[in-house]
């Protein structure tokens, strides 16, 4: 391995910074093709397509109605949940009474909120580094890339795909909350084999040569062992990820999610937002609730409904994804492993 370290430079910079940097490039293959990932799985050529991607479904009541609601009746299709936080049993009741509805997991190595926590799966059986002070998750992914083990890590992650399981809740993708699982090598070949593992999709970005070369010469390289595991990844990936920015306004924030679906390239992107409905408690469970009850709003506005039917846009989900991959005659469709099963 070429290079040891995913942070480098990175590690001086804020952590917003830090965690756009891993996705970007942490998690992105580097694989070149002249086609996108749209028209690997028969999207028409230059079609753009968008994956509308619903996060932190469980985490609270607000949440959680958000979510159930823009899937039933908005052009939301694809959203995921987290399985240690207190509504995710409420959440996954919902989801047995709409199988169809597309919902991933969103392994979950952090508690972020000022004062609404929640403590990983694994508490009673070890899970030591996992853990603050408090004995909730790490504020921080950088707390829990430094202190946290590999086998901690991966006893919690089973621990979350089998509550799902439990609680009837089959995902159909993995998602990593806050990018945790693209800190570390360790962690990403963990994240990887999961999804190999259960034959269940991780969100995973195609990066070009052009790309590595452009974030090598911003001080992130890519570790070699890093290429070779993406390269060796088989399962579908997007070309794109964004996530819909805060705003002043609501007018503000709509005005930046129309401009980025205005200017979006052909190929599979993925759209991750937050939505949460309004209540009196959302604002002592988070400090960006505005944010979130902007998000949901933004789902329903009849000018972004509009933008999404209109400019060659075509909207997707993670099932339709691995429908498509899997009745495509690329090879790597036919690299199931022998051991697994679709949701297995």
């Amino acid at each position: 391995m070429k290079n040891s370290s995913l942070c480098g430079p990175a590690f001086g910079r804020s952590r917003g910074s830090l965690l756009a940097s891993a996705w970007l490039f942490t998690i992105a293959s580097s694989v070149a093709s002249a086609e996108n990932w749209a028209e690997r799985l028969g999207f028409p050529p230059e079609q753009r397509v968008v994956l509308l991607h619903a996060n932190d479904a469980g985490m609270s009541p607000e949440t959680s109605a958000a979510v159930a609601a823009l899937l039933e009746s908005t052009p939301l299709r694809s959203a995921s949940a987290m399985a240690p936080c207190p509504w995710f049993a409420n959440f996954a009741a919902w989801r047995r009474s709409n199988p169809d509805a597309d919902v991933g997991l969103q392994l979950t190595l952090n508690s972020e909120l000022a004062t609404y926590r929640w403590q990983p799966l694994t508490f009673g059986a070890g899970g030591a580094h996992l853990r603050d002070a408090d004995g909730f998750f790490w504020r921080t992914p950088i707390q829990t890339m430094v202190n946290a083990t590999l086998d901690d890590v991966q006893s919690e992650l089973s621990a979350q795909i089998e509550r799902a399981r439990a609680v009837g809740l089959t995902p159909t993708h993995f998602t990593t909350h806050l990018g945790t699982l693209v800190t570390r090598p360790d962690f990403v070949e963990l994240y990887l084999s999961l999804a190999r593992k259960h034959w269940i999709p991780a969100v995973v970005v195609e990066l070009t040569p052009d790309h590595i070369e452009q974030f090598a010469a911003q001080g992130v390289p890519m570790p070699d062992d890093i290429i070779d595991l993406l390269e060796d990844y088989p399962l579908p990936k997007i070309d794109d990820l964004k996530f819909i920015p805060p705003g002043e306004s609501y007018e503000a924030k709509k005005a930046a999610l129309l401009a980025m679906l205005d200017h979006l390239q052909p190929g599979i992107t993925q759209m991750a937002f937050r939505p949460a409905v309004q209540s009196d408690a959302l604002p002592q469970i988070s400090e960006d609730w505005q944010q979130r009850v902007w998000d949901a709003q933004l789902m329903q506005d009849a000018d972004v409904v509009a933008a999404l039917k209109g400019g060659n846009i075509a909207v997707t989900d993670w099932r339709e994804l691995m429908q498509r991959f899997e009745g495509s005659p690329e090879p790597t469709a036919a690299e199931r492993p022998t051991d697994a099963a679709p949701g297995q």
